[in-house]
């Protein structure tokens, strides 16, 4: 802790970080298909570390997985210092040597980011150069190879991006309310062709222009990015070029928001080796249009974005009631509606590696949500939120590991979430919720999941204490050996900036996704201690 302590008196500069270690001790669980864990005890850990003196930066990521927790990816096993950069930070010049992270526009054609929720990091292990000339241009510049779990890649990727705000070239526009930007992204990867069979492309680029127009009231940003063609595993080795189409646009004035977002992506599934599969070495990323559910059962059929083709559009709209109407009073009712719907790109191929496609909307749909949210504070005392979510799924293609000839998994979901305050810092949130599901075919009913129920208690003793149990209950599953319960029961202290957590329970098998990127994450059973400290 003494380390967080400011030295700039001195002139010594100040060290800051943080620390994370999750542990998980399992236990074989037959019932639900837990396997048993010849180590019992797995652990992921992390330590940062990070020093600041003027405009000098300078920091380590020290990481243990003393066998990955299971979910996360077996070759993350092993410790080491994956990460490390020195940073210097001026007016007109920044450079970073070592590793950075890094997004290009809205990321088509590069982001470079970590999560460590889906055990996602693609760091760059290089060079990085901004430069911010004036005249509302900015320029960036990188070159350097991605990680590859305690490697690197083989390619060598490098890229420029540009920015320019528009209103600063005219005196006209300096003073407008409107903002006017435009950008442009180039990236490439360098990775020699080794095939022998096929005659592939060494030197592959990406690049993307865009624009974004703001006001006191709305934002507009449009992007269309070009891959050329790269042939890999996951496009099935196709020689067709990639392009991807993202529109995004807001409106808000009082008490009213409304987003439309559309987009089309078509073979922009960019990475740093041509055989990674996964969420391994991703150079883009392709912005999901679908709404991001935070309830357990809601977020059961997430849907991953199709990188090879999908096209889709997405309306949300935010609404609170004024305060004059029977809906709003002293606290209004505050809605959100959600409406999300991604389609295929119809394509005829006219070789083996080569296909023509369609702009428009495909003829099969792979995924649709509709949702509408209801948040109500019906005293000081009492708040609530209600839910109702409708989703169509096509599991064969956004899980790609169902059984074939599935078909489309048809859910719907309420929710119904209530917190009360029981007395000074002390509250109950009490949180049910049912799911009614239904398959369209019967080809494979011992992959079906049926209705599901859940229910979560969790009682907070701020600012230090909470406790909660939950179960959610596949009681219309039709085996009923599968009929089975999902338990947990947690309590957690935070202190300052300290997080102490123990949990015990069973973890149903499902997908994970974060921001339209996905991994499976095993049933298991076990308790899990987790720590984290920032100072």
């Amino acid at each position: 802790m003494i380390f967080s302590e400011s030295n700039s008196q001195t002139g010594l500069g100040s060290f800051s970080g943080n620390f994370e270690i999750n542990n998980q001790y399992y236990l074989k669980d037959s019932i639900i298909g837990a396997s048993n864990v010849p180590e019992k005890l797995r652990s992921n850990g992390f330590f940062n570390l990070n020093y600041v003196n003027g405009n000098i930066s300078a920091g380590i990521r020290y990481e243990n997985y003393a066998q990955p927790l299971l979910g996360y990816d077996a070759r993350f096993a092993g410790s080491g210092i994956p990460y490390r950069f020195a940073r210097y930070s001026g007016d007109l010049i920044d450079i970073t040597a070592g590793n950075f992270y890094e997004q290009f526009g809205s990321g088509m054609v590069f982001r470079s980011y970590e999560d460590r929720q889906l055990g996602f990091d693609n760091s760059i292990d290089g060079a990085r150069i901004k430069l911010t000339p004036g005249y509302g241009l900015s320029l960036t510049g990188i070159i350097g190879r991605m990680r590859n779990f305690w490697a690197t890649s083989e390619s060598l990727l490098r890229g420029v991006d540009a920015n320019l705000e528009i209103n600063s070239l005219f005196e006209s526009l300096k003073e407008s309310d409107v903002i006017f930007n435009l950008g442009g992204s180039f990236m490439s990867k360098y990775q020699a062709d080794k095939d022998p069979l096929l005659k592939l492309p060494e030197n592959v680029g990406a690049g993307s222009v865009r624009l974004g127009i703001s006001g006191e009231s709305f934002n507009i940003n449009g992007e269309y990015a070009y891959k050329a063609n790269d042939p890999s595993y996951t496009n099935l080795n196709s020689y067709n070029s990639g392009n991807g189409l993202l529109i995004q646009t807001s409106y808000f004035t009082d008490g009213l928001g409304i987003n439309l977002n559309f987009h089309r992506i078509d073979n922009m599934d960019f990475r740093a080796e041509r055989n990674a599969i996964g969420t391994v070495l991703n150079i883009n990323y392709l912005p999901p249009i679908t709404k991001q559910h935070t309830y357990g059962l809601t977020a059961m059929y997430p849907y991953s974005t199709q990188l090879n083709g999908e096209i889709g559009v997405q309306m949300e709209v935010n609404y609170t009631f004024p305060k004059s109407t029977f809906m709003g009073g002293k606290y209004p009712w505050q809605f959100t509606l959600n409406f999300s719907n991604l389609n295929s790109i119809d394509t005829v191929h006219t070789s083996k590696y080569l296909y023509d496609s369609e702009f428009g909307f495909g003829k099969k749909t792979f995924f649709q949500d509709i949702s509408l949210y209801a948040y109500k504070k019906f005293s000081p005392d009492v708040k609530s939120n209600f839910g109702f979510v409708y989703q169509k799924y096509d599991r064969d293609i956004a899980e790609k590991g169902g059984a074939p000839t599935f078909g489309m998994v048809t859910v719907m979901t309420a929710v119904a979430d209530m917190t009360f305050k029981v007395a000074n810092r002390q509250s109950l949130r009490a949180e049910l919720q049912h799911m009614f599901y239904d398959q369209e075919l019967e080809v494979h009913p011992e992959y079906s999941n049926g209705n599901w129920a859940s229910a979560l208690l969790e009682y907070t003793i701020a600012p230090n204490w909470f406790f909660s149990v939950m179960d959610e209950y596949n009681y219309g599953n039709e085996f009923d050996e599968k009929k089975l319960h999902y338990y947990t029961a947690s309590l957690g202290y935070i202190h300052s900036g300290t997080r102490v957590q123990l949990s015990y329970g069973r973890q149903r098998e499902g997908i994970l996704c974060v921001g339209g990127v996905c991994r499976l994450v095993p049933s298991s059973n076990g308790f899990n201690f987790n720590i984290s400290t920032s100072f």
